[in-house]
This record gives C-alpha cells, sequence and structure tokens, in this order.
C-alpha cells in the first residue's frame, strides 16, 4: 500500500512539474522523500501506525503504573524491614543446642547475610540498628558464656554468669515487648 501511494505521488508531482507548477529543484525534492517514505514504510509496518489519539491514555497509563510500582516499592519496604527483623531475631537465637563450632558459624553467616539484606533493602542507619539489635543482644549472650558452650553449675563463676544471662533475658523480654507495643 505504501508503495502505491508512493507512484501516486510520483504521477501527481510529475504532472506538477509538466505544466509549470512547480520548479525541478522541488520536484527533486518531493520525488525523493516520496521514494524514500514509501520504502521505509513498506519496510517497516509498524510506521505505518500513528495514532496520537490513544498517546494521551498511554501515558496516563504510564503515569499510573509507575504510581502503582511506587505503592508496592513502599509496602515492600514496610514489608521488608519487619522480615529482615526476624531473619536476624532466628538467626541469633537457632542452633543452641549444638556444638560451640556449630552455633558461632552459623551467627556468622546470619549476620553476614542479614548485612547482605540491609545493604539490599537500601536501609537508612537507624533502620539497619533496629534491624541488627536483636544480632547484638545475641552476641551479648555469646560474650556471657565464655567461650563455653553451655553454663553449668559446677562452673566457678556460675552465679555471676547466671545473674548476668538473666539480666539479658530481661533485656531481649523488653526489646520484644517495646517492638510489641510500637507494632500496635
Amino acid at each position: 500500500m505504501p508503495l502505491v501511494i508512493s507512484v501516486v505521488a510520483f504521477a501527481i508531482f510529475t504532472t506538477l512539474l509538466v505544466f509549470g507548477r512547480i520548479g525541478e529543484a522541488s520536484y527533486c525534492f518531493l520525488v525523493a522523500a516520496t521514494t524514500l517514505l514509501g520504502l521505509v514504510l513498506h519496510g517497516f509496518g509498524r510506521l505505518q501506525e500513528l495514532d496520537l489519539k490513544n498517546l494521551r491514555v498511554v501515558l496516563r497509563e504510564i503515569e499510573q503504573t509507575k504510581k502503582e510500582l511506587f505503592v508496592r516499592e513502599e509496602k515492600l519496604r514496610q514489608i521488608a524491614l519487619p522480615l529482615a527483623q526476624i531473619i536476624a531475631l532466628t538467626g541469633a537465637s537457632e542452633g543452641r543446642m549444638g556444638s560451640r563450632e556449630s552455633w558461632s558459624i552459623k551467627r556468622a553467616w546470619y549476620k553476614q547475610k542479614l548485612q547482605a539484606l540491609i545493604g539490599a533493602l537500601g536501609l537508612s542507619s537507624a533502620e539497619a540498628t533496629e534491624t541488627q539489635k536483636y544480632t547484638e543482644k545475641y552476641a551479648e549472650f555469646d560474650s556471657a558464656f565464655g567461650g563455653r558452650e553451655a553454663l553449668q553449675t559446677s562452673d566457678p563463676d556460675y552465679p555471676e554468669v547466671k545473674a548476668k544471662l538473666e539480666s539479658l533475658s530481661a533485656e531481649l523480654l523488653e526489646m520484644m515487648k517495646a517492638d510489641l507495643a510500637n507494632e500496635a
């Protein structure tokens, strides 16, 4: 179809040249432009469609999609922070019944993965601190144990370590209560 239109336009331009209505330079330009346009439209069918009345609708839909993506991103951030906190808490408390080597490696692994998650989510320093507070608290538990796998009543420092562990447990419960109060 585009080639047919080009041939008709070529015939019209030739007729105008013969009757002296256009000059030779104009004729050459019009014929060249028509031929080029016909070939391009023939070769690229997608260029034949020019729909300006629906262009506004498409732009409106793009803006709407952009707003929806922004809302989804905000919702994802709202979900990601509590999820990261859950992962941090379970990672810090997991594996207590295994060997010291086992749970120290697991804690290091969880801490590394939590850092990667914090970096991927682009959390602020306050959000990162909030996310890591449970891993830090469990690090205090680990230091209170002082290199042993479990506290035994026969340990010479049993009363002091037990008191420290009870204090840390109380602090951990208070942290969780505060989180529950903030979520409510």
